[in-house]
C-alpha cells in the first residue's frame, strides 16, 4: 500500500510540472552552476519528479539545451527601445543588451556554441536600425554604426567578466613616478567602474554616429 501511495504521489508531482517549469529550472541551474552541472537526473531531483517526466516534456538533453537557447532568443525579442530621441532609444537598447549578456552569460555562451549567436543579436540590431533610419542614418553608415555599437557592448561585457575574475584591476600603463598627472598614476590601484566606462564610450559613439 505504501509503495502504491508513493507511486501515485510521484505521478501527481510529474503531472503538475510543465515544459516551462522544466526549462525555467534548467536555466537556473545553468546560470548558477554552469552548463556542466545540468544533468537530466539532477534536474528531475530539483523538480521532485521522475527523470522520465523530464524526457516527456522536453526530450533529451540536446533538445533541452535547444529549448534554453530558444528562451534566451525570446528574451531578446522583449528588449524595447525607450527614450525621446533616436540616440536615447538606441542607448536604452545597448544598455538592455549589455545587462542581458551579463545576467545570462552561460546561456549566451551556449547560444554561441550552438551557432545561434547571429539570431540572438538580430532583434536588437533591427530595433537599432529602425532608430538609425529615423535619425537619417542608413546604408553603409548604418551598417558601420550597428557593428560599432555591438562591438562596444560585447567588449564591455567581456571586460567586466574578466575584471570580476581577476583580483588585480589595472588602468593605463602609467607606472612612471615622473608622470605629471598624479590622479592618473593612482588609477591602476582603483577598481574599474565598468558601467561608467561603458556609458562614457556609448555617449562618445552615439555623438559620432549622429553627427550631421
Amino acid at each position: 500500500m505504501a509503495t502504491a501511495t508513493r507511486a501515485v504521489a510521484g505521478a501527481s508531482r510529474s503531472s503538475s510540472v510543465t515544459a516551462e517549469d522544466v526549462l525555467r529550472a534548467a536555466g537556473h541551474i545553468v546560470e548558477t552552476r554552469g552548463i556542466d552541472a545540468l544533468t537530466m537526473r539532477g534536474l528531475a531531483e530539483d523538480l521532485g519528479v521522475a527523470v522520465t517526466s523530464i524526457y516527456w516534456h522536453v526530450g533529451n538533453r540536446d533538445a533541452l539545451l535547444d529549448g534554453l537557447v530558444d528562451r534566451l532568443l525570446d528574451r531578446m525579442e522583449t528588449l524595447v527601445a525607450d527614450g525621446v530621441t533616436p540616440a536615447a532609444r538606441i542607448a536604452s537598447l545597448a544598455r538592455q543588451l549589455r545587462r542581458t549578456l551579463l545576467d545570462r552569460q552561460h546561456l549566451v555562451a551556449l547560444a554561441h556554441e550552438r551557432g545561434r549567436a547571429p539570431a540572438m543579436f538580430l532583434p536588437v540590431q533591427r530595433a537599432m536600425a529602425t532608430e538609425l533610419a529615423s535619425a537619417g542614418v542608413d546604408g553603409p553608415d548604418a551598417a558601420l554604426a550597428l557593428r560599432s555599437l555591438q562591438v562596444h557592448v560585447i567588449s564591455s561585457v567581456l571586460m567586466e567578466r574578466a575584471g570580476s575574475r581577476s583580483s588585480v584591476r589595472s588602468g593605463p600603463d602609467t607606472a612612471s613616478p615622473d608622470h605629471p598627472d598624479r590622479d592618473l598614476i593612482a588609477t591602476p590601484s582603483n577598481p574599474a567602474d565598468y558601467a561608467t566606462v561603458f556609458e562614457f564610450g556609448l555617449d562618445a559613439l552615439l555623438r559620432r554616429i549622429m553627427e550631421p
